[in-house]
């Protein structure tokens, strides 16, 4: 069967791909619950904010928490003022930038190559083709919101480059002032080097908007600029002309970074309209937290999550996947005319993308979702190279074998505890049969041919269906290990019947949220705080994470699946009598 489409709008348009998108995320939302520590986290950060109406300090378990900024706490809590408190539409705000970052690629393709128009088609399909990105983008974190804006910010970087500079460096200043509300400073080092290194990937004679009037366009600036680089009659007609040239030049230059930082300023500005009236509020050790403690001071003296060097070139390629098995992607990477055909665009994307993974490299902190705007400039890169022509076969073999060996994992997962006694006997649970979906997709992948521009479409379209059978697939086991919603309502109602509860070693607010709880739960980190707070409250309860049988006597209040053990709930007077007995892990 063979399919041939030049731009690939009937096979698999954007449309049909943003559709896609909207119902794997549904379904990323509605198959698993939400995840502890991180998911959890949030959402009860969004609850205090919601129940105690203070929308300027975040608080979390009763403290203010500084680790994030609130643009992701407000819009929740902007959902809970539309739709009521739930975790569904709150959830869906995450999925929703990660479909708003496949419009913002769309469009930053349209400003760059104004007369390629597959390219702004193709790019967002290399996007939410990538198997992390769609099954990331289901997840309540900051990062789709941070790529977002670091999008909007490169998008204003090429307005500004474009001539129209007001309006760009407007709209660069709002991306920054934005990215920091949501995710922190961070997004300066996703969107300054676009600016800062222009020069290097315009290469035309700073003609970034520079030396040419608001407004005109880039081949006018280019005419204007050969004319002034055209010899004039003689020695020293030449040498004027020259001259004249490379002021207008430097002065082109030093009014781009001047835009450049107004840009920044009015970021800081957006920006210090929070965090100021914030740090007077929160008090000094959360105006040092927001100023300086999560910042500079996190990326400089970075100790949680310490990786090597290295950790980034290892993690990049399965970021890529499956687009890595696609011989159609690798026939354009060694049939482009990388010398020939190397353009602004492409130079602009080549170099922001080593600047970031050079950048987080040097960091000592990693984690795979830090990088997570180098995806938008890969698949600006992948679509740019990409020439429709015929592709034989072969090329999706690759790709096709990927999704049946995962359709056969799914079907047979559930088999294996029964013959295979070191098979943790939750694979059993597994809803395998999910799988058959994923088995007749890489079938179908192997019976179809199609050009590189319509296949990008269909491998992205087979790779939602991966990412949504994934979910199905391990639906029970989430629902099982990982849901704690029935603890947070016992919990719930013990605090309405008057118990005090207090959680043994570290809390992370799980319960919060989950059981609309309104007073905080003290952490206790030991032994002496055990027998403090005991000695305080008879008649209250401390939760403990256990992994070894209960041999004593005393049975705990409660006992409730987490992971591969059990979350207790142990009466105060059973730890009064044996608090390192009971409260062993």
């Amino acid at each position: 069967m063979s399919i041939h489409n030049r731009t690939g709008a009937k096979t698999a348009s954007f449309g049909v791909i943003l559709v896609l998108w909207v119902l794997v995320a549904v379904v990323g939302v509605t198959a698993r619950p939400l995840l502890p520590v991180d998911e959890t986290r949030y959402l009860s950060v969004a609850w205090e904010m919601w129940v105690h109406h203070n929308w300027l300090v975040p608080h979390l378990n009763g403290e203010p928490y500084a680790h994030k900024p609130p643009l992701l706490f407000w819009l929740i809590n902007a959902s809970w003022a539309i739709f009521g408190v739930n975790d569904f539409t709150a959830r869906l705000i995450a999925p929703l930038f990660a479909g708003l970052n496949m419009v913002m690629v769309a469009l930053l393709a349209k400003r760059i190559w104004p007369g390629k128009t597959a390219i702004a088609q193709l790019a967002p399909m290399f996007l939410i083709g990538g198997t992390y990105y769609a099954g990331y983008g289901t997840l309540t974190y900051f990062d789709m919101l941070q790529c977002f804006f670091a999008l909007l910010g490169w998008y204003g970087v090429f307005v500004a480059n474009d001539g129209d500079r007001r309006k760009g460096w407007i709209i660069t200043g709002i991306a920054i002032g934005l990215g920091v509300l949501a995710k922190g400073p961070v997004i300066l080092l996703y969107v300054l080097p676009a600016a800062v290194f222009a020069p290097l990937w315009r290469r035309d004679g700073f003609g970034l908007g520079i030396g040419r009037k608001s407004g005109a366009s880039p081949a006018a600036a280019a005419g204007s600029n050969a004319a002034a680089a055209k010899p004039a009659h003689g020695a020293k007609g030449a040498n004027s002309a020259n001259g004249a040239s490379g002021a207008v030049a430097r002065d082109g230059l030093g009014r781009w970074y001047a835009g450049m930082g107004l840009a920044v300023l009015l970021g800081a500005a957006i920006a210090l309209c929070w965090a100021v009236p914030a740090a007077i509020f929160g008090g000094a050790e959360y105006r040092n937290a927001i100023f300086w403690g999560q910042t500079a001071g996190r990326m400089v003296d970075s100790f949680a999550h310490v990786e090597p060097f290295y950790y980034y070139l290892v993690a990049l390629p399965a970021m890529l996947l499956p687009w890595l098995f696609w011989g159609g992607l690798w026939r354009s990477l060694f049939g482009f005319g990388w010398r020939r055909d190397m353009d602004a665009g492409l130079r602009f994307c080549l170099l922001v993308t080593v600047f970031l993974l050079v950048a987080f490299s040097l960091i000592s902190g990693k984690r795979v979702h830090y990088i997570l705007p180098v995806l938008p400039l890969l698949a600006l890169v992948f679509a740019r190279i990409l020439a429709d022509l015929p592709t034989r076969r072969i090329d999706q073999i690759p790709v096709a074998v990927f999704i049946v060996i995962l359709g056969v994992a799914g079907l047979v997962a559930p088999f294996l505890p029964s013959f295979f006694a070191k098979i943790p006997a939750w694979v059993g649970l597994l809803e395998g049969w999910w799988g058959a979906f994923l088995l007749l997709a890489g079938l179908a992948l192997l019976v179809i041919e199609t050009g590189r521009v319509a296949a990008v479409g269909v491998i992205a379209g087979v790779n939602l269906l991966l990412v949504a059978m994934v979910f199905m697939i391990a639906a029970p086991r989430l629902q099982t290990d990982y849901d704690m919603r029935p603890m947070a309502q016992y919990l719930k109602t013990q605090q309405q019947a008057g118990r005090n509860v207090a959680y043994w070693g570290k809390y992370h607010a799980q319960f919060q949220f989950l059981g609309r709880l309104e007073q905080p739960i003290p952490m206790l980190v030991d032994m002496d705080e055990v027998a403090q707070w005991v000695s305080a409250h008879p008649n209250g309860e401390i939760i403990a994470r256990r992994n070894n049988p209960i041999t004593g006597a005393d049975q705990p209040l409660a006992r409730f699946d987490y992971k591969d053990d059990h979350l207790v709930i142990w009466d105060a007077q059973a730890v009064k009598a044996d608090p390192e007995g009971v409260l062993a892990r």
